[in-house]
């Protein structure tokens, strides 16, 4: 068995300074290569500020010059790294000859739309646009989640659509994008966090349109938190895969202009690796288990406090089975129904300790999922320490269904845990994958 010891390092990608660099991307708006275009508001009376191919407009009424101005440059920076660095293309704005339209709004204060919150859109031309609250410009960290969204706009991969089970990546991917860029460490950046510890089970792809028959919906307010969020908390796995694992950042996103009918849960499995996007995913679970270790522990409890305010903790569900200083006694544990993992997801069982022990965790899986599909699982062991940071150890898995782990720990361990992940060759569905696990205490 193998002791892993695994960076909980944060982002380090650069965020942009004050004067935008253009790269070797082309500039098809330079030199008045591109017009003005807007169905709201117009040049005449609204002001605005053109840099590279975004035109950026506010009401008369404000002043927002140079936040404009900043907002601008943070665009055209997004632009360059999206284009040079992450395969993605330009939206049609400046392919048709016009700019690309950012609004500034103040509700029903200004003369834009007052039902207008935070996002893309596309106006009557059939040209994508970005609307901002003026109280997230210049430096909310969201900019960079919208503006992300704007080179996604074109992608061409029928795999990637905002459908069914590849639904969950346009938002994930963007609030991953955001994410990297979080170099203060806003406590906000993964408030998301606590409904995918809370619903391990539920499948990398689970999103608003592709549940099973018995969960909660986006309709079914709190409850339905729990489960529709986690399209846009899954930016935890991303993030881990970028900055932990260190995977090259343009496997997230070429995959939307790689014109392929492979997801992006399949079309990161075969462009990581098979076996070591296996093993960052189980790594992800171990330190989501261990409190989300690879996260400021403010993020981690405004992620949970978010459960509170947004969700519900009855469907708080981390762990399958929990002990005190005891094993299974000879008896051979199994998730509840309800709870089994679907594909690639987890369980987690933990033993509560307060005294030096040696544990033995065994993993026999079912060949089957409930739909046919075949199984794979791996699984990590977790030791949580008052003394030191948290430990991870492979289980060894003699197949894709069976696995042995042992792990002594001191008084100070105050938990050790038994993570199983499920990561079969299956990409879709909401099937679940049943195994078995006996803990032995010695």
């Amino acid at each position: 068995m193998s002791h892993r010891c695994l960076s909980t390092t944060q982002a380090t990608t650069t965020p942009p300074a004050t004067t935008t660099t253009t790269g070797n991307v082309t500039e098809p708006c330079a030199d008045g290569g591109c017009t003005i275009n807007t169905k709201f508001g117009s040049p005449e009376v609204n002001p605005y500020v053109i840099r590279g191919i975004f035109v950026v407009w506010w009401d008369p009424k404000f002043e927002h010059t140079s936040d404009a101005e900043l907002l601008a440059e943070k665009l055209n920076f997004i632009r360059v790294d999206c284009l040079t660095n992450l395969g993605m293309a330009d939206p049609p704005n400046p392919g048709r000859g016009n700019y690309y339209n950012v609004y500034i709004h103040h509700g029903k204060d200004d003369d834009y739309p007052s039902g207008w919150a935070q996002g893309q859109g596309t106006d009557r031309f059939g040209n994508p646009f970005l609307t901002f609250p003026h109280g997230l410009v210049p430096n909310g960290p969201s900019i960079y989640h919208e503006g992300y969204h704007v080179f996604q706009y074109e992608q061409n991969s029928p795999g990637f659509e905002y459908r069914g089970d590849s639904q969950w990546y346009t938002e994930s991917s963007a609030q991953w994008y955001m994410s990297t860029f979080d170099t203060n460490q806003d406590i906000m950046t993964f408030v998301e966090a606590g409904a995918i510890v809370a619903n391990p089970q539920l499948a990398l792809w689970h999103s608003f349109s592709n549940e099973a028959p018995e969960d909660p919906n986006s309709a079914d307010g709190r409850e339905g938190w729990m489960y529709g969020v986690r399209q846009y908390g899954m930016h935890t796995l991303l993030y881990f895969l970028t900055e932990v694992c260190k995977i090259d950042r343009e496997y997230i996103t070429s995959g939307f202009y790689a014109n392929t009918e492979l997801t992006p849960q399949e079309y990161l499995f075969e462009n990581v690796g098979h076996d070591r996007f296996r093993g960052c995913f189980a790594d992800w679970t171990a330190q989501n288990t261990a409190k989300m270790a690879y996260l400021t522990r403010e993020q981690y409890e405004r992620g949970l406090l978010e459960i509170t305010l947004a969700g519900t903790w009855d469907l708080y569900r981390p762990y399958v089975w929990e002990s005190v200083d005891q094993g299974s006694e000879d008896q051979w544990i199994e998730p509840p129904q309800e709870l089994r993992p679907r594909g690639w997801a987890y369980n987690a069982v933990r033993v509560n300790n307060t005294m030096a022990a040696t544990y033995t965790f065994q993993l026999e899986g079912s060949a089957e999922g409930s739909q046919g599909g075949e199984a794979y699982f791996a699984g990590r062991i977790v030791v949580q320490s008052n003394n030191a940071e948290a430990k991870y150890f492979d289980l060894d898995m003699t197949d894709a269904l069976t696995g042995e782990g042992t792990v002594a720990v001191a008084a100070s361990d105050y938990e050790v845990a038994l993570v199983v992940a499920s990561v079969p060759n299956n990409f879709g569905s909401y099937q679940n994958y049943q195994y078995k696990v006996k803990v032995t205490r010695s």
